[in-house]
């Protein structure tokens, strides 16, 4: 068959290659249409991708319908020739886009579908009736005459909304019930007798444990009953999505969880680690402070009653923000929590992580029997997830593991700068990388232990963070840090007082008020809040470089005086001997900054060696990294001094060759601000 004098085809000889390609036609047509459908898919779910290169994407999808029309075209064209070798090329072309279209479309669909998961727009709450195990009641058709405990919020999910599903199942009357406001008082009166069952979070054991009074709560106590219901997890204003951009400075509460789950979606536990972080991603300097468990604090849920900063994660995440924002007077953009398996895994998933051990330790596991226990020794060291989590979990000495796991001071702060590690570590290890299949691997395995009230949208946005970094001169060299990390420490002085939520006697930490003050401060300034006061004095020497202060490490005045009621007494004066000092309870001596009770309980001046290449950092017990070396994935690597810009050291008429200052005042204090930037020399006088 051939074309006319005009290139063309007689509409005769067209009808007749119609007829003679018409399956061959059929087919292409299903499959251009195939090839249209993926393309319009690839184009959602591109169109997802918002904050994302934005004008590329665009530009890409414009391509992307051009090339569906030329298909298009090109398929109405087809039809009108009779060569089926075009048909052929033309379908495997089609397959061969269409399948990289295909693949590309799967890969961004489940990494939106991952990301999704991260904020669980559903939970599983569950409500149980638990009585004492010794008590008298052992099955649920005999508590028809039982005193049960109920919280009066009608809002409150597991504590009375699903409660009613069992009320009605059991037929329990309304007078068997004894209203409540909150949980720890009705806690206690179960375990005092005073009521015989009550309606609680099927999560109790994670969320009571670690208070001391109900720390075998799991053994003491027998569920008779239990109700649950997936369903549109509960948000309030405090824990609501922000809008706020995280191109934008922001503020982020992170929480480590102690619960053995891993779906955090069906399960709580109180904050075993709080740490309040402050981003700023046009400087990217971050600034992070871990706030300690035990620290004395109002309690939002609990009428603002004074107890263990802890206590207010058993009021939920909405109570434990408000409580931190009370606290610290910064308002809270973010909040994420992981609980112990999903940091157990995502190490693991790295391949372990490399930290500078400051003291070898023992700890216990996740499941916390001393039967099985994580040992690591002092030094650089590449930790597994179980040994991680004890590193950041670690704060008291196990006689079982003797006395070389014995040694250093472990406390509530030295656990904070411990997590500090285990996230640098973490950190570290996530630069090296390189695959897409690892990203997705890694965002898999902590999906399902991470929570946050962060959006997609703003997830996303970290790509205009990520891409900062990786743009920046440093993250092509493995021993600078990208992010630099101002590191905190909060003073304060710690004891035996009475605590208001839970109605005893406990140890408590109350914060040095001007160490607070100077940490609240540099937050504030990196999240451009407040501008940072400019140094007109400092003090230097030309064979010591500039070295950066622990952030409030170095301010103690401040902290308010809480007797304990049964031990107060307005006529005693207490003496303490040389190396103690008052605590915070106004009665109990205690051993002074520096200072640590020997085996005789004498408080003696901690005598701490470290290595040639490090020295004794802010807390006075930690070693860390001489001034003319760098922290390089734990290890104390030599490197260039830099020199302070003449240009910025004001003219001195004093020539002395060892030690110069200098002052832009007559009357300023030269002495006290040594070494000091801004953010770093104290609180302004008068600053609220």
């Amino acid at each position: 068959m051939k074309k006319n004098k005009n290139g063309n085809y007689t509409r005769e000889e067209i009808k007749m290659i119609k007829k003679k390609n018409k399956s061959i036609n059929l087919f292409t047509g299903v499959i251009v249409g195939m090839f249209i459908c993926i393309s319009g898919y690839l184009i959602y779910n591109i169109l997802k991708l918002n904050g994302i290169e934005d004008i590329l994407r665009y530009v890409f999808i414009f391509m992307l319908a051009i090339i569906c029309l030329l298909v298009f075209r090109k398929y109405l064209r087809l039809r009108k020739q009779p060569k089926r070798i075009k048909y052929v090329i033309f379908i495997l072309l089609l397959i061969l886009f269409g399948s990289i279209e295909f693949l590309f479309s799967s890969i961004i669909d489940k990494g939106i579908d991952t990301i999704d998961k991260m904020s669980k727009d559903k939970v599983t709450y569950t409500s149980v009736l638990i009585t004492l195990k010794d008590g008298k009641y052992t099955n649920i058709k005999d508590i028809n005459k039982a005193k049960i405990g109920i919280i009066s919020d009608t809002d409150d999910i597991e504590g009375y909304v699903l409660a009613q599903n069992i009320i009605k199942d059991n037929k329990i009357k309304e007078d068997q019930l004894v209203d409540y406001d909150e949980y720890i008082t009705m806690l206690t009166d179960l375990y005092e007798e005073e009521v015989d069952a009550i309606f609680i979070s099927g999560s109790y054991n994670d969320k009571y444990s670690s208070i001391e009074k109900f720390e075998n709560i799991k053994d003491e106590v027998k569920v008779l009953d239990k109700y649950s219901k997936r369903m549109k997890k509960v948000v309030d204003k405090n824990t609501a999505t922000s809008n706020k951009k995280v191109t934008e400075p922001f503020s982020i509460l992170l929480l480590g969880v102690d619960s053995t789950e891993e779906d955090i979606s069906k399960t709580s536990g109180l904050g075993d680690s709080i740490m309040l972080v402050t981003f700023n991603p046009n400087t990217l300097n971050a600034t992070i402070f871990s706030i300690p468990r035990d620290t004395f604090v109002p309690i939002s849920c609990y009428k603002n009653a004074r107890s263990k900063i802890t206590h207010a994660a058993s009021g939920g995440d909405s109570c434990m923000i408000k409580t931190v924002e009370n606290f610290t007077s910064i308002d809270i953009d973010y909040y994420a929590k992981v609980n112990f398996r999903g940091l157990i895994n995502l190490v693991n998933i790295l391949g372990g992580i490399d930290v500078d051990v400051p003291y070898a330790f023992c700890e216990t596991t996740l499941w916390r029997s001393e039967a099985q226990m994580v040992y690591v020794d002092e030094g650089l060291q590449h930790l597994n997830g179980d040994q991680a989590l004890g590193l950041a979990r670690n704060r008291k000495t196990y006689k079982r593991c003797g006395a070389k796991y014995s040694t250093g001071t472990r406390n509530d702060f030295v656990r904070g700068q411990n997590q500090q590690l285990v996230i640098k570590g973490i950190m570290n290890k996530a630069r090296e990388i390189k695959s897409i299949n690892k990203v997705y691997e890694i965002l898999d395995t902590i999906s399902i232990s991470l929570d946050t009230n962060l959006t997609r949208d703003q997830i996303l946005d970290f790509y205009n963070i990520f891409k900062k970094i990786l743009l920046s001169s440093d993250s092509l060299s493995e021993t600078n840090d990208v992010i630099s990390m101002q590191k905190t420490y909060l003073n304060g002085s710690g004891g035996l007082m009475y605590d208001n939520v839970m109605n005893m006697e406990l140890y408590e930490f109350v914060p040095s008020n001007e160490s607070l003050k100077a940490i609240v401060n540099a937050m504030k300034v990196n999240l451009e809040l407040k501008s940072e006061k400019p140094v007109t004095s400092f003090s230097f020497t030309i064979d010591e470089p500039y070295k950066q202060k622990v952030i409030g490490s170095d301010l103690y005045g401040g902290v308010e005086k809480y007797s304990s009621p049964s031990k107060s007494n307005d006529n005693e004066t207490k003496t303490c001997e040389t190396g103690e000092e008052i605590g915070a309870d106004g009665v109990t001596c205690v051993c002074k900054n520096g200072y640590a009770r020997n085996s005789s309980g004498v408080c003696e001046k901690k005598v701490i060696t470290c290595p040639s290449n490090k020295e004794l950092g802010a807390d006075g017990v930690t070693c860390v990294c001489k001034p003319d070396y760098k922290d390089s994935n734990g290890q104390c690597l030599s490197s260039p001094i830099i020199k302070d810009d003449p240009s910025t050291i004001p003219d001195t008429e004093d020539d002395n060759d060892d030690d110069s200052s200098t002052d832009d005042t007559e009357d300023s204090d030269t002495t006290n601000n040594s070494g000091s930037t801004g953010e770093n020399a104290g609180p302004d006088e008068g600053d609220n």
